[in-house]
């Protein structure tokens, strides 16, 4: 992790896009860089929303397109209900445009987490991922680096996703949010995957 700078860099937080902006990041393996975390709670909902956290980061970059059923059944135990019946409706869509290039991630591994807030049953945390994404037209996988803001709502006991959304960084040169070359590939075009995106270690 480079400290080159000496500052932290500015980030926002992509809204509202929800779901379908997470799951066209996915499929499109966007890349963006790792800022340190720092973990401010060692409360007991503090660890578990963390562990939440990092279960959803790996469970959601971990998915193959011809196993679509399979995938969604593993992030149904995650998200709220609601939030499930949304999830479930986009991922049949882009699941199927992504089909004939039979995309696939794995090797997903939790870089860092942290809390951003713990208030009664509501929660924000955040979590670096690196997943692996294949697909029939590349002869090698391609590492990508994911920061996603996941939100939680404690229903029954349990911290289960009620929304999450992209972080991307202010200053990474991936145009603006939802003009050709940025952020929001178009859903009727091809995925801009690894192009005008910027590459680990630059």
């Amino acid at each position: 992790m480079s400290s080159e700078s000496g500052k932290r860099p500015r980030f926002v937080v992509l809204t509202g896009f929800g779901v379908l902006v997470g799951v066209i990041a996915l499929a499109a393996g966007l890349l963006v860089p790792l800022l340190p975390f720092v973990d401010d709670g060692e409360s007991a909902d503090h660890r578990e929303v963390l562990q939440r956290a990092e279960d959803f980061a790996v469970t959601y970059n971990t998915y193959d397109v011809a196993e679509k059923d399979e995938y969604q059944e593993r992030m149904k135990d995650l998200l709220t209900e609601d939030y499930f019946g949304e999830f479930k409706r986009i991922t049949d869509a882009v699941f199927s445009a992504l089909d004939s290039k039979e995309q696939s991630s794995g090797d997903a591994r939790v870089l860092a987490s942290a809390i951003d807030t713990v208030d009664g049953d509501d929660a924000v945390a955040l979590v670096a991922v690196n997943a692996s994404i294949s697909t029939s037209e590349d002869d090698a996988a391609v590492q990508r680096r994911f920061r996603w803001k996941v939100t939680f709502a404690k229903e029954g006991g349990e911290w289960l996703v009620s929304q999450f959304e992209q972080v991307v960084p202010v200053d990474a040169e991936l145009g603006e949010p939802g003009e050709e070359g940025g952020l929001v590939p178009d859903m009727e075009g091809e995925s801009p995957q690894g192009e005008n995106q910027s590459e680990e270690g630059q």
